[in-house]
């Protein structure tokens, strides 16, 4: 069973090392829609994360939209459609961890 996730990409342009949350955003180049595709019934068979999301195009993405012609990443719409039908609707706002957070921690290792 495959199940869809509408996600807000971000294409990191420039290389960097232990950066703050306030310099984070720096580094990014530009966002995308993503499609985040999981085959559920081989994640639960393996009870981890690996082989659900990563079989052939399971990660589509729209095209990027540069940096700066986003004004804030946590005040982006997130929807997904099939077949014309709304099946996932929100707002970046409610990550649970902005864009910024996640750059500055994954940075520091």
């Amino acid at each position: 069973m495959c199940d869809y996730e509408a996600e807000l990409g971000v294409v990191i342009g420039s290389r960097v090392k232990a950066v703050s949350k306030e310099n984070a955003l720096e580094a990014v180049r530009g966002y995308l829609c993503a499609n985040d595709v999981s085959a559920r019934d081989l994640q639960f068979s393996d009870g981890q994360w690996t082989r659900g999301k990563s079989p052939d195009a399971f990660c589509p993405v729209g095209p990027m939209t540069p940096r700066d012609d986003i004004a804030d990443p946590h005040a982006l719409a997130i929807r997904a459609t099939v077949s014309g039908e709304v099946l996932q609707d929100s707002t970046t706002a409610n990550l649970i961890f902005g864009v910024d957070d996640v750059i500055a921690y994954a940075s520091q290792t």
